[in-house]
């Protein structure tokens, strides 16, 4: 038996059950609203209605406490439980008050930004909560000194207040302008426009993750120089682009950038042509698996598949739309569009490609002994596989090596490879030694 202390009460090194304390919630209190209407904070209340013990009320507070900070009208919010008290009081009966702290009217932000293989400086200006149910503005711009230069203006509307909370439904409406520099190709693209995206979660014995989207834009392909390929140069000029296109994402690992563990999938699905003068379909897929050996050993393996093909419409397929496979994001060992189809020299991008990755990771030497500065690197070793315009094993391209991995706040990595390519042709532009990536999905 426990023993007890001078007080008659248990010792502190007992421990209660507390799913055996009876409880109900008598009521559910959210103070702080000033702009924010009620109607969109009531649903927060709907798990904690139903707690029959004190364990599962502390569970469902904790989840409540969740959802409003999902809603996007919260700097921060704090939890109190309390025994109820009044007339109507309950005899097992508590009362859990929400204190919530609004954020401004105004917001501003800057910081870096991490893309494919490249970094860029990102400023963000945001009107949240205009409305009183979630609803935002954000004017959002971003630089890169290597490849792309975004502009959005921005109105979201979220709908987690609704009967369909679970599903985390959220509609919004952007008007941008975008840039993309190829300089591999010696081309940039200039896309102003406007998108309505519409995703939402569904739990159907699996979690996915929804988006659909459509896209008008007007697509202006300059040159970077002079000495530019007619392939390239016949592309030239703006054009109407009006397109759907579908994602899905269905992701369980234990960890984005390091995963132990776990199962990763995506596909993007493209069809242009319901106006315009720009028609094609694409469809591009991403698979990781992730297996845990011994000794804090990883096996990983990854896969990519890409395709692009003419429509009825199709005057031409657009050059930006081509896959330009290799780099040390896809196939390393090869410089970034390296390992494609060329043009006078030129890589011109592929109309279909395949890459796969195998890769055996592992933590550093003596990482016991700095525990939180070493569960920021991982070494691997890798080999990388794939090829273009082409489904089979004629002429892929092929390498391996080993290399040191950063994790960049649970959102993307740095890496400083040693590369060894194995299969390559003779127009291939292969990189043969030390080669650095930065990115969020990698091969």
């Amino acid at each position: 038996m426990p023993k007890s202390g001078r007080d008659g009460g248990a010792s502190k090194d007992s421990k209660y059950d507390l799913s055996k304390i009876s409880a109900r919630v008598d009521r559910v209190n959210v103070s702080g609203l000033l702009r924010t209407h009620n109607d969109y904070v009531m649903r927060a209340a709907d798990g904690l209605f139903k707690a029959s013990n004190f364990q599962d009320l502390m569970l469902e507070a904790m989840s409540a406490k969740s959802y409003l900070h999902e809603l996007g009208i919260f700097k921060d919010v704090s939890v109190h439980i309390d025994v109820s008290r009044g007339a109507d009081a309950s005899p097992q009966g508590y009362e859990v008050t929400f204190k919530g702290n609004e954020m401004s009217r105004l917001m501003g932000s800057a910081g870096t930004e991490i893309g494919q293989n490249e970094g860029s400086l990102r400023t963000e200006l945001t009107f949240p909560n205009i409305l009183g149910r979630g609803e935002n503005i954000s004017l959002q711009g971003s630089y890169s000194s290597t490849r792309a230069n975004d502009l959005q203006l921005k109105f979201g509307k979220p709908f987690f207040h609704t009967r369909f909370k679970e599903n985390r439904p959220e509609m919004s409406f952007s008007i941008f302008r975008q840039t993309d520099r190829y300089d591999i190709s010696s081309f940039q693209t200039t896309n102003i426009g406007y998108l309505l995206d519409f995703s939402a979660h569904t739990m159907v014995g699996v979690d996915l993750t929804h988006s659909l989207q459509y896209e008008n834009s007007i697509r202006d392909v300059g040159l970077l120089n002079k000495s530019v390929p007619f392939a390239i140069r016949d592309h030239c000029g703006p054009k109407l682009a009006s397109l759907l296109r579908y994602s899905v994402v269905y992701d369980n690992r234990d960890g984005n950038v390091f995963p132990t563990r776990g199962i990763y999938l995506k596909s993007v699905n493209e069809y242009c042509g319901l106006g315009g003068n720009v028609a094609y379909t694409s469809s591009t897929a991403h698979g990781e698996l992730n297996v845990p050996l011994f000794a804090g050993l990883v096996a990983q393996f990854c896969a990519r598949v890409g395709v692009v093909k003419e429509t009825k419409n199709t005057t031409q397929l657009p050059i930006s739309s081509l896959f330009y496979c290799g780099g040390p994001l896809t196939l390393r060992g090869f410089k970034f569009g390296g390992a494609g189809p060329v043009v006078e020299g030129t890589p011109i991008g592929a109309q279909s490609f395949w890459c796969t990755g195998a890769h055996l990771w592992a933590p550093l030497p003596f990482a016991g002994v700095f525990k939180n500065l070493a569960s920021h690197f991982r070494m691997h070793f890798f080999y990388n596989i794939g090829n273009n315009n082409s489904f089979n094993t004629e002429n892929m391209r092929s390498a391996f090596g080993m290399g040191l991995a950063v994790k960049l706040a649970e959102r993307a990595r740095i890496e400083l490879n040693y590369c060894v390519p194995v299969r390559h042709q003779n127009t291939d532009k292969i990189q043969n030694g030390f080669q650095f990536g930065i990115g969020y999905e990698f091969l």
